[in-house]
């Protein structure tokens, strides 16, 4: 199958197609990346993000976000099958994040419908609320994906994404889908991001340059630390409904001195991003040799150093890889769970997620009349 995976994550910084080939190979499935496109979010959209970040939407707002991102992941779908002279049997949406309260609720905005009525074609969206339904987390859900592309017979491996969002998936040699274990770890670039718009007015602190000519404030990291999440037992998951924009503001007002750099408080952000990656591997998969790190953190060289620094500091020297698909993984990631959905089989893995049963995933909206 020949499927495209819509991929837009909690930075809300761009919509990332990648459209992907899909076929069964003895137990395992064969995902090869055919395309890749990321679209910048347009300027109506951005707007109506940030109302969802500072919670303040209007049922108004609310009801027109869902269509205004359908019409978005049209134009973006068509944009790139136009560019690469190919047509796409279905489309599988992540669709934007605005709430996540497990296990009691998820909420992916992005119309399914809409967006199979503006492409007349076969759509899969929504695939977090079965797994909440169940009891599960509804995240994270790339690890079925980790385990189809990146388990090796005799390595003993972790999967990192760090996107606004922080997560491992725990990859021992031969490892058993029915055992995987993988779990945010807490924030990634969203602190990271909020304490470099608070204090310089960028969006995001490019390589790590702000945070590199920085130092700790020792007193902000350890309240940061001492947050009950990075305490609790896996299957976890998590958000910017724990790491908000407000709680950011409330610790950069009560730490950072007028006197003191401002690159102090990127400095401190970074490291509280490096130093819960490297405690969640130190606690859960001690004898990890490689980690294979994806999504927009992984562009970042200096919160790399420390997250080697912590690993090492740990007794951890384990090996850093970039993704080759750094920037692709987690829109191939739905591309695949929206094949699994349309082959009728699960697509979330109860061990991770704390979900009761494995259930197929998402809801399919066709143009086809039957």
């Amino acid at each position: 199958m020949r499927i495209a995976g819509v991929m837009t994550g909690t930075s809300f910084d761009a919509i990332d197609v990648a459209i992907c080939d899909i076929q069964p190979e003895g137990d395992r499935d064969a995902v090869s990346l055919f395309a890749f496109k990321s679209f910048p979010f347009q300027e109506r959209t951005q707007e109506l993000l940030r109302h969802v970040v500072h919670a303040d939407m209007s049922l108004e707002q609310l009801s027109d976000l869902a269509f205004v991102l359908a019409r978005e992941y049209a134009e973006a779908i068509r944009d790139i099958e136009r560019e690469h002279s190919t047509s796409v049997e279905a489309v599988a949406i992540h669709g934007q994040t605005i709430w996540h309260h497990p296990p009691y609720s998820t909420w992916q905005i992005g119309s399914g419908p809409a967006l199979s009525a503006l492409l007349a074609r076969t759509v899969v969206s929504d695939f977090r609320s079965a797994d909440v339904a169940l009891g599960g987390q509804g995240a994270p859900l790339v690890p079925i994906f980790d385990h189809a592309t990146l388990c090796k017979p005799s390595t003993c491996r972790v999967a990192l994404n760090i996107g606004g969002m922080a997560n491992l998936t725990l990859l021992p040699p031969a490892c058993s889908i029915e055992t995987l274990q993988a779990f945010d770890t807490g924030p990634g670039n969203v602190w990271i991001d909020a304490g470099t718009r608070l204090t310089f007015g960028k969006h995001y602190d490019k390589d790590g340059a702000i945070a590199r000519a920085g130092r700790i404030i020792a007193p902000m990291l350890a309240e940061m630390q001492s947050m009950p999440y990075f305490s609790v037992q896996p299957p976890k998951s998590t958000g910017r409904e724990l790491f908000t924009l407000q709680e950011a503001q409330r610790l950069i007002t009560k730490y950072s001195q007028p006197s003191s750099p401002l690159e102090d408080v990127v400095s401190t952000m970074t490291e509280l991003t490096a130093w819960s990656i490297a405690d969640h591997i130190h606690r859960y998969a001690p004898v990890t040799k490689e980690i294979i790190i994806s999504g927009g953190g992984s562009q970042n060289s200096f919160l790399l150093e420390r997250l080697e620094a912590q690993l090492i500091e740990n007794q951890m020297p384990t090996k850093l890889v970039v993704h080759e698909h750094w920037q692709e993984k987690e829109a191939m990631a739905f591309a695949y769970l929206g094949f699994l959905t349309l082959s009728g089989r699960p697509g979330n893995v109860p061990s991770v997620t704390g979900a009761t049963k494995m259930a197929v995933l998402g809801s399919v909206s066709s143009q086809h009349v039957l």
